[in-house]
């Protein structure tokens, strides 16, 4: 099992602009430079390891998918960010749904 200090101690340390670029990504998905909303932000994370930037593209890296999928639905209510929240619970959702539905096919053997 992985440690999840190092991604609470991400999640500190990340700049608001950086919040606002991983909740981009993380939605959209690869994002030219043109339209990433914060070049700032875009280089914290890629300094932090939790996005990448190739021939003109910004994407996350697997950590920093993880870090946008464990982030608090509540926080990000608060902070009106309906899509990545919604992309949240989705996640979440589709993830219960799938262990409940191996759970009950097991019962049913």
């Amino acid at each position: 099992m992985r440690d999840r200090h190092p991604m609470i101690a991400s999640k500190l340390e990340l700049s608001p602009c950086a919040v606002s670029v991983l909740g981009q990504l993380f939605v959209e998905g690869t994002t030219s430079d043109d339209n990433i909303t914060s070049k700032a932000g875009r280089c914290d994370l890629v300094s932090a390891g939790l996005a990448f930037r190739e021939a003109g593209l910004s994407s996350l890296t697997p950590d920093g998918v993880r870090l946008a999928r464990e982030w608090d639905p509540c926080s990000l209510y608060a902070r009106r960010e309906r899509r990545w929240y919604l992309k949240v619970r989705a996640n979440a959702r589709s993830e219960g749904a799938a262990v409940s539905h191996s759970e009950s096919s097991a019962a049913v053997r």
